[in-house]
């Protein structure tokens, strides 16, 4: 089988190789094979291949989302069966979605419906998960109420505003100028141009009563201005890091925050945590099944990766890039 591969430590993006690698053939008893269709890129890839952690062993496949059929199972695998169709979101320190075939535990994979577009399940589990975790597991988000989503042309900003509005919020995004159409598409109510101006100023002066949720995609430097424009009792979620509280005044604002770590659950070795990544991935294909909608998908053919991981790291494309494996 044909593999992304990252050959020796120390090996960065541009030295990322596609090599031949003999099928897996040995499946531990809760294990499956799952002939790969789809897989898509995240900034985490190259953040890992960047810093790469002590324990891997090379030549390493990177990639955690990937989308395809089981074609092999292990001896004690009972939730899916030969010819399913899946995805998945897969353990941070051991990938694998970059390849023509992938060993990946059973408990953290989803079935997909049939008709379900290969291209868009491979594009969901990361950036898609951690969105839906940040809203419905961690802020529990109501109707009606308003949440501003930063950076909502990239790919889990895109599929918090999608999630939001077919919960009925409010929502209010920023993005560049050029971006404004397609989060637009996507149903923000309001898009602020970052790079016009103080857009924490243009909220406050908007929603002088604050806004009720506020969902931190891009820096700990925002993240610390967010109680600036946070209602009071409101709640924030992040991804960037936690929130420095040493200067808020208590029981003045009475917010709630989140730290979101979906890949958490496989470093923290949580079982249930890892269990819900599959059970939040069929919730959130269902909601997309209802809504009709989907970020942009930006697909490369796999012997194309560079240039995919060349647009991934540059922001370039708005949404989400994919690999299409075979």
């Amino acid at each position: 089988m044909q593999a992304i591969a990252v050959l020796e430590r120390g090996a960065g993006i541009d030295q990322l190789a596609l090599i031949e690698l003999d099928i897996p053939t040995q499946l531990d008893s809760y294990q499956v094979l799952i002939k790969v269709a789809y897989a898509s890129l995240n900034p985490v890839d190259y953040k890992l291949i960047t810093n790469q952690p002590p324990f891997w062993s090379y030549p390493y496949i990177p990639g955690l989302d990937l989308a395809g059929e089981v074609v092999a199972l292990g001896a004690k695998v009972t939730l899916v069966q030969i010819g399913d169709r899946v995805a998945l979101h897969a353990n941070l320190t051991f990938g694998g979605a970059l390849a023509e075939y992938s060993v990946q535990p059973e408990q953290v994979l989803f079935k997909l419906p049939h008709g379900f577009d290969l291209r868009l399940a491979a594009a969901l589990p990361c950036a898609g998960l951690t969105a839906y975790q940040a809203l419905v597991r961690k802020m529990n988000v109501q109707a009606a109420k308003t949440i501003f989503i930063q950076a909502g042309s990239g790919g889990v900003g895109s599929f918090a505003i999608i999630i939001a509005k077919a919960l009925g919020l409010q929502v209010i995004s920023s993005c560049s100028a050029r971006n404004f159409a397609y989060v637009s598409s996507l149903g923000a109510d309001q898009i602020l141009d970052y790079r016009a101006g103080d857009i924490y100023a243009q909220i406050k002066e908007l929603y002088p009563e604050g806004i009720d949720y506020i969902f931190e995609t891009t820096s700990k430097a925002n993240l610390q201005r967010d109680l600036d424009i946070l209602a009071f009792n409101g709640q924030i979620a992040s991804i960037v890091g936690i929130l420095d509280t040493r200067d808020i005044r208590e029981f003045s604002s009475g917010f709630g925050f989140h730290e979101v770590a979906l890949g958490g659950a496989y470093l923290a070795k949580h079982g249930p945590s890892q269990a819900d990544l599959a059970q939040m991935g069929r919730e959130l294909v269902e909601l997309l099944l209802v809504v009709k909608m989907a970020p942009q998908l930006n697909e490369y053919a796999f012997a194309d990766y560079a240039k995919a991981f060349a647009a991934l790291q540059s922001s370039a494309q708005a949404g989400k890039i994919i690999l299409k494996i075979s």
